[in-house]
């Protein structure tokens, strides 16, 4: 799923998204099974050429990495995108109420009435936005899902969607299957990471139907402030035939004052654009899979099928445990981030002893970082932690052009966290000193 070619700091400019193919997977060592060649099977001989397009799989450098770290217990892992913070009991225990009664059937394909209210409700309180609870919202088996959906819902083949990157994979992927063409638009350290409204203005051609929007960003932790995006807002109204996803995954995870602003609530900005949200981030949900998107009934309507045929409907106990998170305390938030705001600041502080730079993270639990000091490009800085203890993810996971930069989350403990930092402090420097 990465792009092919670096680009210049400022490449606003076009680049269209052609994906490197996947390499063959090797032979077997086996000649035979059940009287059948091994080399390749006639499943894997039929793949689809999208499906190829998207693979990363085994073979890539990444999961190679993570193959070297399969059952070893004294790895330090800031890999993952994933809460270490318990789940707060009250939504465990409602999922728990929903499985004892035994009610644990289907729900209709937008979800339990009971909470898409809760989400409209949300929607008016926390974003300023307003949402007909029956026909404008969709639960969806997480907030991917919801991604996928609307990239399927909205996209013909040949349609270009505009993407920030770095990017999270799983855009590239879905835009592919949904037969869409990808036009990357770079964002950079030095502004930290912020998309750019003349970037897009710059990449838009008669072709372009879709624009989406991460703010607060997975995997830079940048942001789009309410300046630039009433600029980007004033660059799709000039464009009538442009919609927007806007992912407001981490809208809770932000720092320093920063206030989150939805994309549809500013003017005109409603008709055109998709938000999307779930649970998985802002209350440590992430196996529950429950998310949500809203827009126009009429919309809402046309991605129901969609979705109602890729997976029928969410789970219900997951979708009660949803409604719990909603309706009752939000103390745990508050509890959250100010521990997010303790580990931001030990991993800062680490970095800038260190002389590791990167894009201020306002958003998020990552740092996007640069480790071109280092001498190595970041799969081999990567591969070479494994041996100091620690793993994350190498740039060029979310962009080609990213290589001289890693994504290292601070979802561990402190105590955790102190070791880990202490273990990279002694691979930058064997780095630098030629070791």
């Amino acid at each position: 799923m990465e792009p092919d070619g670096d680009r210049g700091r400022h490449a606003p400019l076009r680049r269209v998204g052609r994906l490197r193919t996947a390499r063959p997977f090797p032979e077997r060592t086996d000649s035979l099974r059940y009287g059948v060649p091994m080399s390749q099977s006639t499943l894997r001989q039929r793949l689809a050429e999208r499906t190829l397009r998207i693979r990363g799989g085994h073979e890539s450098p990444y999961f190679q990495i993570m193959r070297r770290v399969e059952g070893r217990d004294d790895i330090i892992r800031l890999v993952r995108g994933e809460p270490d913070i318990p789940t707060p009991a009250h939504i465990i225990e409602a999922a728990k109420r929903c499985l004892d009664t035994g009610h644990v059937g289907y729900t209709p394909p937008g979800g339990m009435i009971e909470l898409r209210e809760a989400i409209a409700r949300k929607f008016k309180e926390d974003n300023n936005l307003e949402y007909d609870a029956a026909s404008e919202i969709l639960v969806t088996a997480g907030a991917q899902e919801s991604m996928a959906v609307s990239l399927q819902t909205l996209l013909d083949p040949g349609d270009e969607v505009l993407l920030a990157t770095p990017h999270y994979m799983a855009y590239p992927a879905n835009i592919i299957m949904a037969g869409g063409h990808i036009v990357y638009v770079d964002t950079v350290e030095e502004e930290d990471f912020e998309l750019k409204p003349e970037a897009i203005e710059a990449a838009i051609t008669d072709r372009t139907k879709l624009l989406v929007l991460v703010t607060p960003n997975n995997p830079t932790a940048g942001v789009i402030t309410a300046e630039t995006l009433s600029a980007i807002a004033d660059v799709v109204r000039n464009h009538p035939g442009l919609v927007v996803i806007s992912d407001e995954l981490y809208e809770k995870v932000v720092y320093d004052g920063f206030e989150h602003i939805s994309f549809a609530t500013l003017p005109d900005m409603w008709d055109r654009t998709i938000t999307i949200n779930g649970f998985s981030k802002a209350y440590s949900m992430t196996g529950f899979r429950v998310g949500y998107m809203a827009g126009p009934a009429d919309y809402i309507l046309a991605a129901t099928e969609p979705r109602h045929s890729l997976s029928i409907s969410t789970s219900l106990p997951s979708q009660h445990g949803a409604l719990a998170a909603l309706e009752g305390p939000q103390d745990f938030m508050a509890e959250m981030m100010e521990e997010y705001h303790l580990r931001r600041a030990m991993m800062r502080d680490a970095f800038d002893e260190l002389g590791v730079t990167y894009g201020e993270p306002k958003g998020g639990f990552y740092f996007f970082a640069n480790i071109s000091g280092s001498g190595l490009d970041a799969v081999d800085f990567a591969a070479k932690a494994v041996d100091y203890g620690i793993l994350f993810s190498p740039g060029n996971v979310f962009a080609e052009g990213a290589r001289k930069y890693i994504r290292i989350s601070y979802l561990a403990p402190r105590d955790q966290l102190a070791e880990a930092l202490e273990r990279f402090g002694r691979l930058w420097n064997d780095c630098r000193s030629g070791r």
